[in-house]
């Protein structure tokens, strides 16, 4: 009988506390009723200045619910998404960025949404590791970069006189020559493995697609080797001509057995590719820019 009476007593302990605790849940997390739309942002706002990026998402989020349209919302949604992008948080920056673009296509601060997104995706996936030790990033999955190039291409095209553009411009230039870079990587790939009909394709793609890079140089030898090996030697000859139309200090020497062969007059290949390397290992992924000054 005493052990169901203290059975009994800890039941309704137990459910007091819980009702204790419920009540102090429901007193906490309503700190922003009865605030107006400006007052909730206003304290997002205080927030993301002290750089208390959860707190400010917090804030900004009861906003969007509570008050969804208005100019503060409106606001409220770039600030949410520049600091889901500082918190590491890309793809949801990626997706505010998405949300109001295609809400406020016409909106004064609509250049600033597409920059945003396309510092989301040149940073997507660039960990720690990566940034710090990754020496040629040319080496790693550029599909990000490639979205990346994509976002501040457009930049650039439709709001050319915006604070954004000029970073945006230099921003492509070194987008083009690693993604180039990662092109040449793989055509490299399969001229090793003898597979070099994928090699010639590749690098025509990369000069189709991402001319007037560093990489060019060597992807055109290498079209000229796979195109040996193919025993193409029409083709070879006519890229050789290409090489040396681009960079004179090029001889081009057809031997006896119709291959072509490319020398330069004053800097070996493997100079060249030791030089190509040094200056990569010098401009890393991280780096290479500091994104925060534009915001």
């Amino acid at each position: 009988m005493k052990a169901k009476i203290l059975l009994i007593n800890l039941v309704i302990m137990t459910l007091l506390s819980g009702c204790s605790y419920w009540e102090n849940m429901l007193k906490e997390k309503d700190q922003t009723e009865g605030l107006s739309a400006a007052q909730i942002y206003a304290q997002g706002k205080e927030f993301l200045d002290m750089e208390d990026y959860p707190n400010s998402i917090k804030y900004f989020d009861i906003l969007e619910a509570r008050y969804p349209f208005g100019t503060y919302s409106t606001q409220a949604m770039l600030d949410l998404a520049y600091a889901s992008y500082k918190s590491n948080l890309r793809d949801d920056a990626i997706i505010n960025c998405d949300r109001f673009i295609r809400l406020y296509p016409n909106h004064p601060n609509v250049s600033y949404a597409y920059y945003l997104r396309a510092i989301s995706n040149f940073d997507k996936d660039s960990n720690f590791i990566t940034k710090i030790f990754a020496n040629d990033p040319s080496k790693y999955d550029v599909s990000n970069l490639r979205q990346s190039f994509d976002d501040f291409t457009l930049v650039v095209n439709r709001f050319p006189d915006s604070k954004y553009a000029k970073d945006s411009r230099n921003r492509l230039i070194y987008i083009k020559n690693m993604i180039a870079a990662n092109e040449l990587y793989i055509a490299k790939y399969y001229n090793k493995r003898s597979a070099h009909v994928a090699a010639v394709e590749r690098i025509k793609y990369m000069l189709k697609n991402y001319s007037g890079t560093p990489s060019s140089e060597e992807g055109l030898l290498i079209m000229i080797d796979s195109y040996n090996k193919l025993k193409m030697t029409d083709l070879a000859y006519d890229t050789s001509r290409v090489l040396k139309e681009n960079y004179s200090d090029y001889i081009i020497i057809k031997k006896k057995d119709s291959t072509i062969e490319v020398n330069k007059k004053t800097q070996d290949l493997k100079k060249m590719q030791d030089k190509k390397t040094s200056d990569t290992k010098q401009r890393t992924w991280y780096s290479y820019f500091n994104p925060f000054s534009y915001f």
